[in-house]
């Protein structure tokens, strides 16, 4: 059976804590290309790391999923399933099951969950069709993923074959569903509808605990904002190992695991923007140990765990919409322009930042032919790292 060693990016992106995180040595020198894999194609998504291979997909255009020798740079196999719409993108971090690697293809058009072996790329199974944003999550013998009929399955990883499903809503705008499983409990954001006669559960967005063996509901949260009628779309939540948190409508909730409650009152997130005191989208949350960081236009900000009170923050142009953040022991990966003035536009520059006396270690930037071109997720290995710029994936050390 092949080795499973699911990467940091994976982790992060599906919202795992720090602790949960294999310990990782940090690149703290000024890295230099140690590999660059063109493979003719401009958009990589977020990838992740089974043994010595990488694995990622191309989200725009025909797309696919690729796998490449970690050490060499070499392609070892290419898969591009066959839709009626002709495209196959891949815009989630596959999962990695065993000798199978599970990915949501043509998640914006009709497509579908394809099960592929790791070692050939040879389709193995194929499953429901994925809302457009939604990514797998494997636990055990089980993938889960969400369907754009609101259903939410549970598949046997070996073989696709559905073990159970739980129906969610579609009356409401998507709300991006990358479910995180952690101790035998799924959380997940979806509509629900009312709940007859129980007038604490409205119509709307919710954070749903889900039993991960059965689908049976644990609880429910229903995160609030001024002027949001239907809840909050909850699009980035963190597990940590009692905590769950996340950000929508420029705050920030901390729910706790075993309730369902708030473990503190939200924390609406404001900032000076264009000489005002406004609200602020925060993005790209990571759980960096002592506290948590996220990202808006003009900041770099860490929060506490215990009260979601800002502990530090950098000013500067960042890159919201592409953060590019990660952490591997104490340094911080991000993406942006510390200290810029505006109108200085957010570069595409890569910085690591020491946590502990918050130094920028080194910083880098990849020459591409749309000037600007911003860097994508971040994977974390010993010593070094992998991202993705304009046409390449790149292995810094």
């Amino acid at each position: 059976m092949a080795i499973n060693i699911v990467s940091a990016a994976l982790f992060a992106a599906l919202g795992f804590a720090q602790s949960d995180l294999p310990k990782i040595q940090p690149l703290r020198k000024a890295p230099v290309e140690a590999l660059t894999i063109n493979l003719g194609f401009r958009d990589w998504g977020p990838a992740s790391i089974a043994g010595t291979t990488i694995l990622a997909g191309n989200k725009t255009g025909k797309g696919g999923l690729f796998a490449i020798d970690m050490l060499t740079g070499k392609l070892k196999w290419t898969f591009r399933p066959v839709f009626s719409t002709g495209t196959s993108g891949v815009s989630t971090p596959p999962a990695v099951a065993g000798n199978l690697v599970i990915a949501p293809f043509a998640a914006a058009y009709p497509g579908a969950v394809v099960a592929v072996s790791l070692a050939t790329g040879k389709e193995v199974w194929r499953g429901p069709d994925p809302t457009q944003g939604a990514a797998v999550a494997v636990h055990a013998d089980l993938a889960y993923v969400l369907g754009k009929n609101g259903n939410f399955y549970a598949l046997e990883a070996a073989t696709g074959r559905e073990r159970w499903k739980v129906p969610f809503a579609t009356n409401l705008a998507p709300c991006v569903s990358q479910p995180i499983v952690k101790d035998d409990t799924v959380y997940l954001t979806g509509i629900a509808a009312a709940a007859p006669g129980d007038s604490a559960h409205p119509a709307g967005y919710y954070l749903f605990a889900l039993d991960a063996k059965t689908g049976n509901e644990r609880w429910r949260y229903r995160a609030e904002a001024p002027y949001v009628h239907s809840g909050v779309c909850l699009s980035q939540p963190l597990v940590t190992q009692d905590t769950v948190f996340a950000t929508g409508e420029s705050h920030l909730y901390a729910v706790d695991r075993s309730t369902g409650r708030d473990r503190w009152s939200p924390v609406e997130v404001r900032r000076q923007v264009e000489g005002q005191v406004r609200a602020v989208e925060v993005h790209g949350l990571v759980d960096a140990g002592a506290v948590l960081i996220g990202m808006t236009p003009g900041y770099l900000i860490a929060f506490e765990k215990n009260s979601g009170h800002t502990a530090w923050e950098i000013a500067g142009q960042f890159r919201d919409s592409s953060p590019a953040m990660a952490v591997a022991g104490n340094v911080l990966y991000f993406q942006g322009s510390p200290g810029a003035k505006p109108p200085t536009e957010a570069g595409a520059t890569l910085h690591a930042l020491d946590l502990d006396s918050r130094a920028i270690l080194w910083s880098f930037s990849h020459p591409t032919a749309e000037p600007n071109w911003p860097f994508g997720p971040v994977i974390p290995v010993d010593g070094g790292l992998w991202v993705s710029s304009y046409q390449a994936l790149l292995k810094l050390q």
